[in-house]
This record gives structure tokens, C-alpha cells and sequence, in this order.
């Protein structure tokens, strides 16, 4: 029943097809194909029974084949190359034609091959590798990759037993699994995008809006907010044209209801000259007597300011001039 379940797998692993998966393996032979490599091609059958996992075999020399396949793949599909003895060797020829593989695993390349350095573009490559020849048959299973980023792995394993390592097989799994589920373990440890703030907190443009809305009667000439409102109107209609002036008003600093004492005696002092009126001189002096703060109205007449003038400055051709003129009106 065993012998069955081999010639099963090995038939299916001879004429698989690639199709679509999350993760698509390719395994490359060793010389003389799946017959040599038992280990194998169990191996194989327990990877096809991975979840969102697709595995295709190929013969070493075949390996432009794989390549097609790798860049056959859809978008998002991650890749996995396995090969043992000289399929290992072959393994670098893929990796340095395709465009891009996640992961390699290399079971003791051969010495009796040449290779190239790595160049391509690999996410990881790991080399498993017994340092000594005789235990491979002279060097079957000894070959040191040469690459940037190659991850060696010692074992003290023959040629025909490494396929059957346990170690190897687990690394294999581990390694699909990992590259598998890499998207989910990567997007679980981003962290999340900041929420929009749905708070019912005033924004910009509801702020300005504010600003543009006519106070209540009840809120003060201080809060009223002027300029924005001068702002959002047009002086497109005659009642706009009103609001405009009247905002331009309550926006220009509030004047007193009437002259200070400064302006008042600059006003009311201007400096003599021949010929000036003095009548109007002495009208706009009578017209108040400044009290401090307080304008008190006081009558004056023109008589009494002469008399004013006579007591303190002694008989002046002003008074007098002024007298006669009074006298002829």
C-alpha cells in the first residue's frame, strides 16, 4: 500500500500543472530525476497537503521551465524553491533569471557542477551543506554557494540520508509557512490608521459661518465679530452697500461726543494777527468756562470781557476799537 502511495505521488508530481495559489513551491531533482530521491518526493506530498499552497516538480535541467512558472504567477503570489543535489545547483540559475523568489532552500548542492554567483533577487537563501567531501561521495553534497545574503547551514548528513533529515524537512514547512502568513503577520503588526475625529467639535468652516451670523440683541458690541462679517458681504445691493458702512463704522474706534480741552483751547486760541475779527474771537471765548471735566454754561456778554481785559492788561486799542465799533451797531 506504501509502494502505491509513492507511485501516486510520483506521478502526480511528474505531470502537476501550475495553478493559481497563495504560495506556489517548485521543486527541483536531483540527477536521474524523483527515483534517487524518495525522501523527496514524500516531502512533496506533505507540502501538497499545506493549506493555500500549490507545489510543482521539475528535473534540474530543467529549470527555465520554473522560471516561466515564477513569473507566470499572479500578483501577491509568494514563491518557494527547493532543490537537493543538483537540483541545489540548479537553484541559483533560477534565481538569477527570475524576478523576484521569497524564499530558497539548497540540500547539498554537488561539487562535481559549476555555478555562478547569486545575483538575483532573493528574499532568503539557505544552504544546507556537509563541509565534508568523503561523507558525500566526494563532494557530492560539499558545494558552498557563493552569494551576498546565503544563510549556511552545517550537517554531518550523506548524500542519500540528508533527504530523509527531519531538520530539513522542518525547515522546508517552517519556511513556506512563514512566507505564507507573512502578509497577515505583517499587517497585524501595523498600526492602525487614525480614526476620523467625529466629535461634535465646531470645525473650520463652521467657525467661519459662525463669525458671519448677525449677533443676537443680547450679546455685546466687544464679542461682535466685525471684520469677518465685512468680509462675507457684497456691495452687490443697496442693503448690502447699509451693512458694509455700518460695519465699517462699528469697526473704526469709537470718538468722543465732543472736543477735549486741548482741542477746545487750540480751537478757541488761535494766534493774533492785525485785522482779525476780534468780536468772533471774544464770542467763541464766552461760549464756556472750563470747570475741570465739566462744561459749565455761563452767560458772558461782550461788555464784560471788555471790562475783563481793561482790569487785567490796563486800556487797550483792542477794547477801545471794539467799544466804538459796538457803539455804532
Amino acid at each position: 500500500m506504501r509502494k502505491l502511495a509513492l507511485v501516486l505521488v510520483f506521478l502526480t508530481s511528474v505531470f502537476s500543472v501550475p495553478a493559481s495559489a497563495k504560495t506556489f513551491v517548485g521543486v527541483l531533482w536531483p540527477m536521474f530525476g524523483p527515483l534517487p530521491a524518495i525522501g523527496l518526493v514524500e516531502l512533496v506530498a506533505e507540502l501538497k497537503l499545506m493549506p493555500d499552497v500549490e507545489v510543482n516538480t521539475y528535473l534540474h535541467q530543467n529549470w527555465p521551465s520554473l522560471v516561466d512558472d515564477i513569473e507566470r504567477q499572479p500578483p501577491g503570489t509568494r514563491t518557494v524553491v527547493v532543490g537537493y543535489s543538483l537540483g541545489a545547483n540548479s537553484s541559483v540559475f533560477v534565481a538569477n533569471k527570475a524576478k523576484y523568489i521569497d524564499v530558497i532552500i539548497a540540500l547539498q548542492p554537488s561539487m562535481l557542477s559549476w555555478n555562478p554567483e547569486v545575483t538575483g533577487r532573493v528574499g532568503r537563501m539557505i544552504e544546507v551543506y556537509n563541509p565534508n567531501p568523503v561523507m558525500t561521495f566526494g563532494g557530492m553534497g560539499s558545494k558552498k554557494l557563493i552569494g551576498p545574503n546565503i544563510e549556511y547551514i552545517e550537517n554531518n548528513d550523506s548524500h542519500p540520508g540528508a533527504q530523509f533529515s527531519s531538520e530539513f524537512r522542518t525547515l522546508v514547512k517552517s519556511e513556506i509557512n512563514r512566507v505564507t502568513n507573512e502578509p497577515s503577520l505583517l499587517a497585524a503588526r501595523m498600526p492602525e490608521p487614525p480614526k476620523a475625529n467625529n466629535s461634535p467639535g465646531p470645525t473650520a468652516l463652521a467657525f467661519v459661518s459662525d463669525q458671519a451670523t448677525p449677533p443676537s440683541a443680547d450679546s455685546s458690541v466687544a464679542n461682535r465679530p466685525v471684520k469677518p462679517a465685512v468680509k462675507q458681504q457684497t456691495a452687490s445691493s443697496p442693503s448690502n452697500a447699509t451693512t458694509l458702512a455700518v460695519a465699517k463704522q462699528q469697526a473704526e474706534p469709537s470718538r468722543a461726543p465732543g472736543p477735549t480741552k486741548l482741542a477746545a483751547v487750540k480751537l478757541q486760541a488761535p494766534a493774533h494777527r492785525p485785522g482779525q475779527n476780534t468780536l468772533v474771537l471774544l464770542d467763541s471765548l464766552t461760549s464756556t468756562i472750563d470747570s475741570g471735566n465739566l462744561f459749565v454754561p455761563r452767560e458772558l456778554t461782550a461788555a464784560n470781557m471788555i471790562d475783563y481785559v481793561n482790569r487785567n492788561y490796563g486800556t487797550s486799542r483792542t477794547a477801545e476799537a471794539l467799544s466804538t465799533d459796538l457803539e455804532y451797531r
